[in-house]
């Protein structure tokens, strides 16, 4: 595998030697109550650190390429010509020939200060790049879900892991992956802005061409008609995709100034060890842009919603991670659409008081062609278990007996510390 990161030292993010299995799955009655009033639970959690995970699904699946571009990569351009960021875009220089999307400048004061780690290439071996299936594998935390609910969602099995009964969660959004968590508090995110469509085609340029071809008639101006056709019931296919990807999600618009109130909410909540938010935008079929477009819309508010998430936090944000990441990536080459579909590897933003950021973690396979999974996706290299569940256990204090409680059938992988301190 290629290592173009090999400078940054050991790039594995589970610590120590691998962590005990136990087989099985918890499972509990999960409590909602609306309008933002938390639960009160008869005894404080026992495990109370006041260290506290927040989980944001970037829903649709984030271009990697684009948030945490690979600008030294030379086939970088070649696979992505109306999409690949340019070199002297004005994004973060993350080290190891890759930029933070300049869209995202709202982190890069977090990158300056240490606080924000990027890891590329992330997904869940073994899953599928369907919409559906991939949330029900990411909420079961396994792949062998195969699109099918689970009894319990593996948010909803750490907080059972981390204090039986009396863990507390802050959602925002409604998934299967905090089902079997014994409480939790739903705040309402409100209306806010709706999601605006994808981007399709010029509209003018078809008309002249259109015009064009129906002045000289004949067969090239029926095949320039059926085409068009064609073109046009394919992306009406793709939007409806796009607009079942978000479903449930909040609006990344909305984000944008909900972050701030959630992290409020959550700082208020010092019982409360997860939090929960889904964020929609990012099935970019058509459209998607590069430094500027539709996608640079949708990072510029998610990168303010997470910084405001933060800010909102105040002085908890000093014992709070924030993890960002899709159901999975988009694909290597961009398509005929301008856009990019639905693919395997993809990026994980790490963020919040306690990391240990600045750099980018993890492998780089390359886009090289036989590098590729299935010669079109970026190939998976770190598995997004393999980050979370070194937080759970220095974080949050997870026994590492219990990680398989959370993580059914998962064998991570056994490096020294990494990503939190």
């Amino acid at each position: 595998m290629l290592r173009w990161l090999a400078g940054i030292g050991a790039l594995g993010l589970v610590p120590g030697p691998a962590l005990a299995r136990k087989a099985g799955r918890s499972s509990g009655e999960g409590k909602a109550e609306a309008g933002g009033k938390g639960r009160e639970t008869a005894a404080k959690a026992p495990w109370r650190t006041g260290k506290q995970l927040v989980v944001v699904l970037l829903q649709g699946g984030p271009d990697g390429l684009s948030v945490a571009a690979p600008v030294a990569d030379p086939l970088y351009p070649f696979l992505r010509p109306t999409t690949a960021l340019p070199a002297d875009c004005g994004g973060v220089d993350l080290g190891s020939g890759f930029l933070l999307h300049p869209a995202l400048s709202a982190l890069a004061p977090l990158f300056a200060k240490k606080q924000l780690a990027v890891i590329p290439a992330c997904a869940m071996p073994g899953q599928g790049t369907s919409h559906g299936p991939a949330l029900a594998q990411f909420a079961a935390g396994t792949p062998t879900a195969q699109g099918k609910r689970s009894q319990s969602g593996w948010l909803g099995r750490l907080a059972l892991a981390l204090a039986g009964e009396r863990s507390q969660m802050l959602v925002a959004c409604q998934s299967d992956a905090y089902d079997g968590a014994p409480h939790y508090t739903m705040i309402a995110p409100g209306r806010g802005e709706s999601l605006p469509g994808l981007p399709v085609e010029d509209q003018a340029l078809f008309a002249a061409v259109g015009r064009l071809y129906g002045e000289t008639g004949g067969a090239l101006g029926k095949a320039f008609a059926a085409g068009r056709e064609d073109r046009q019931e394919v992306l009406a296919k793709l939007l409806e995709e796009s607009r079942r990807a978000a479903g449930g999600a909040i609006p990344a618009p909305h984000f944008a100034e909900f972050g701030q109130h959630f992290g409020r909410e959550l700082a208020k909540r010092r019982d409360a060890a997860l939090g929960f938010v889904s964020v929609g935008g990012f099935d970019t079929h058509s459209g998607q842009g590069a430094a500027k477009g539709y996608l640079a819309d949708r990072l510029r508010e998610t990168g303010q919603g997470l910084a405001g998430m933060l800010a909102g936090l105040g002085q908890a944000a000093e014992d709070t991670v924030i993890v960002a990441l899709g159901e999975f990536g988009r694909s290597a080459r961009e398509n005929a659409f301008g856009g990019t579909d639905n693919g395997l590897g993809g990026v994980m933003l790490v963020l919040g008081g306690p990391v240990v950021g600045g750099r980018i973690y993890g492998e780089w396979p390359g886009l090289a062609g036989h590098r590729l999974a299935g010669g079109r996706d970026v190939a998976v290299a770190t598995d997004w278990r393999d980050v979370i569940a070194p937080i759970a256990v220095r974080h949050l204090g997870l026994p590492e007996k219990k990680v398989g409680d959370v993580f059914p059938g998962f064998a991570p992988v056994s490096a020294p510390p990494g990503i939190v301190g």
